[in-house]
């Protein structure tokens, strides 16, 4: 299968311990690419930073459209020994005039897998990259505003420094983006907290910032004398990082940091109020979504009398939103109509905004805010109360920091709900989006994880989580578009009650190595408003492990999820049968046979659970039937092959047919990395008790 747990480490300390033949099988991690964007509408050229190898690379998989990838062989062509590990390569990137602006998902392909997710900004300034030594003001590297500057937080003391010339009177902004292209790295421990400083050419501080953008600083000033500047970036803690990637803009242009409303349907011209820099003295910009446009958060650029601005995200919806221009009063609460959306703002330190509405006894409704996501200051929370203020249900973090709350209304009548800042912060731009919608039975999917390396002959599985909703207890059927050649996914259904499946994929024995981005897709029937049914269909959530200090294992949301087919892997799972069939109170085993590559000598460990460091992840055993850890075999020595395992049900176990389970295969390259290989689908089925 695909699946490398690592505990805690960092980077400098995996390239020294880990032994050659990891590079054969763990799938390569992505650290940074560098530079880490280009202007729209040219072409250049990238270095990717990694780890367990990159060579024999072939692929470039970027998320989105107008933006292509392509792997720069060395002119001397790869290494005919690919087990010299090459975890430094470079790429050509190239963006056409009109590629959508902002922030995408890239990966690479190798022979041994699919990479990590790393981060690609595509801009529209005029782009350099940063020439060191530039670490003192008489070192300062000189640019020509508008500018966007490729740089790296190197190492501990790094201190950036950039000299330009500004005008009399003008006004300038500088953004930083850095820490935000960090979320997803798979194993970037320490993560960058930049601070700008502006100087004038005395070296004299004029300005500085720290956190404007959560760990990214923005910074505006207005120069009342014409003359050279200096602006330095670094760590705040005088920390570094060859990873520590960022991109900073130094723009005239109309900059926006807010804005009203936060959303728009496609095919829509929308007037918009503003909050931000160079705005020509008028708040007022002009939205424009085009028809088609796909529906969820999108990078956009407004219309203002002084120019064009800087992209900025909003939403795109099929939902109407209306602004409010004042705070609801508390004593006076503004009608929310189900279903709705409102934009507003809390203006000033500790202000709460109160919504009423209208709910019918057994009326299901989800209530939710989206702020952060779209660079609001807001840490949101939500409270919802009935009509004499007392509180019902309340929600601080559902997705990141914004809020949800999912809830049935016990009885009818009019109910309140309050929408704060956790911290009681206000200011202009502290704005948010309220939607409200009228909901029923549903589910979400999550994936754990995002990629998969399939060897020829060989099996993967994915853990497939149902988030159930309302009541929701219908089966779910999963599958898989876009898989490669040779590859097939073995028909999943997912029962009612059962929260999890094992999503097994099957790589023929004459697959040729090849990749493609899929989505996985879950569909459910579940009765409508009018009693007759209604098929939803919802994709899963690709989740990607990211560790963080001390060993613990965080599932990081990201947007896109890959399957390769790879080179042959160190072993193959088999199994002495593919159905297994379980009476109540009863047992019953399977025998599990290692098929090893020549050479491959280490350990296995046999489960049927996705474990890390003792905790379980993924459990895909329907409700009362368990892993016999006492009657099994599952620990495998050097050169064995032989192991088995017990699966238990217990008397009142429920009945299931033909659900399927993965056996996994594990292997320890060292105390940093396991890799996880999967058998054929393993089909259980648990008898009705007499």
């Amino acid at each position: 299968m695909q699946r490398v747990s690592l505990i805690t480490w960092t980077a400098f300390l995996f390239a020294l311990i880990v032994p050659a033949v990891s590079a054969q099988t763990s799938y390569p991690f992505l650290f940074g690419i560098y530079p880490c964007g280009l202007q729209r509408g040219t072409s250049t050229q990238v270095t990717l930073y990694g780890l367990h190898n990159y060579h024999g690379a072939y692929r470039v998989l970027i998320e989105g459209t107008g933006v292509t990838g392509e792997v720069v062989v060395p002119q001397e062509g790869w290494s005919q020994d690919a087990s010299k590990a090459v975890n430094e390569i470079a790429l050509k990137i190239t963006a056409a005039p009109d590629a959508p602006l902002g922030v995408r998902e890239i990966r690479v392909v190798t022979p041994r897998g699919v990479s990590s997710v790393g981060y690609l900004v595509i801009g529209d300034e005029p782009e350099v990259v940063e020439k060191e030594p530039n670490n003192a003001r008489e070192q300062a590297q000189e640019i020509t505003l508008p500018i966007t500057v490729n740089g790296r937080i190197q190492q501990g003391e790094d201190l950036d420094v950039y000299r330009f010339t500004a005008q009399a009177g003008e006004e300038i902004t500088f953004a930083v983006l850095c820490a935000r292209l960090q979320d997803k790295i798979h194993d970037l421990q320490q993560h960058a907290d930049p601070l700008l400083t502006l100087r004038d050419s005395t070296g004299r501080e004029l300005a500085s910032n720290d956190d404007y953008y959560r760990a990214d600083p923005l910074l505006h000033y207005r120069f009342e004398k014409a003359g050279d500047y200096f602006l330095e970036i670094r760590d705040v803690s005088y920390a570094g990082n060859p990873y520590w990637i960022y991109r900073l803009t130094a723009t005239r242009r109309p900059f926006v940091t807010a804005l009203l409303p936060m959303s728009a349907q496609p095919g829509t011209a929308v007037e918009v109020q503003t909050v931000g820099f160079n705005l020509g003295g008028s708040p007022n910009a002009r939205l424009e979504i085009p028809a088609g446009a796909p529906m969820g958060e999108q990078w956009v650029q407004l219309k203002t009398a002084s120019g064009t601005t800087n992209p900025v995200p909003v939403l795109v919806t099929d939902m109407p939103t209306r602004t409010t221009a004042a705070a609801p009063p508390m004593d006076a609460p503004e009608a929310l109509a189900v279903p709705s959306s409102v934009s507003a703002r809390l203006s000033r330190p500790g202000e709460k905004h109160r919504y009423k509405f209208q709910a019918a006894k057994g009326q299901m409704f989800t209530f939710e805010v989206l702020a952060r996501r779209f660079d609001s200051r807001i840490d949101s929370t939500l409270t919802l109360r009935n009509a004499q203020g007392q509180e019902i249900a309340s929600n601080d973090d559902a997705l990141g920091p914004d809020s949800r709350i999912d809830w049935i209304a016990p009885d009818a009548g009019e109910y309140l709900l309050d929408v704060q800042d956790l911290h009681q912060r206000g200011g202009e731009n502290f704005v948010y989006l309220l939607t409200a919608r009228q909901a029923g039975p549903d589910f979400t999917l999550r994936s754990d994880d995002d990629k998969m390396k399939l060897a020829p002959g060989s099996h993967g599985v994915w853990y497939i989580g149902v988030d159930r909703r309302f009541g929701f207890n219908s089966e779910v059927k999963v599958e898989v578009k876009g898989l490669p050649p040779g590859v097939t996914a073995h028909p999943l259904t997912i029962p009612p009650n059962v929260g999890q499946g094992c999503l097994i994929l099957s790589c023929a024995p004459d697959a040729k190595i090849d990749t493609g981005l899929v989505e996985v897709i879950g569909k459910a029937t579940v009765p409508g408003p009018d009693g007759q049914p209604v098929t939803l269909t919802r994709r899963a959530t690709p989740q990607s492990e990211i560790y963080v200090p001390g060993g613990g294992r965080h599932m990081q949301n990201v947007n896109t999820q890959a399957v390769a087919v790879t080179e042959p892997s160190d072993i193959v799972v088999k199994l002495s049968t593919t159905s297994l069939t379980l009476d109540p109170g009863g047992t019953a085993r399977v025998e599990v046979t290692i098929e090893r590559k020549p050479g491959f000598t280490r350990p296995v460990t046999l489960d049927v659970y996705l474990r890390h460091l003792g905790a379980v992840y993924g459990n895909p055993l329907p409700p009362g039937v368990t892993l016999d850890e006492g009657a099994s075999k599952t620990l495998l020595g050097e050169n064995e092959t032989q192991g088995h395992i017990v699966l238990r049900a217990n008397p009142d176990a429920p009945p299931v047919t033909n659900l399927p389970l993965a056996v996994l295969g594990q292997v320890s390259i060292n105390f940093v990395v396991k890799v996880s290989y999967s058998g054929p689908p393993l089909l259980l089925t648990v008898n009705r008790k007499m």
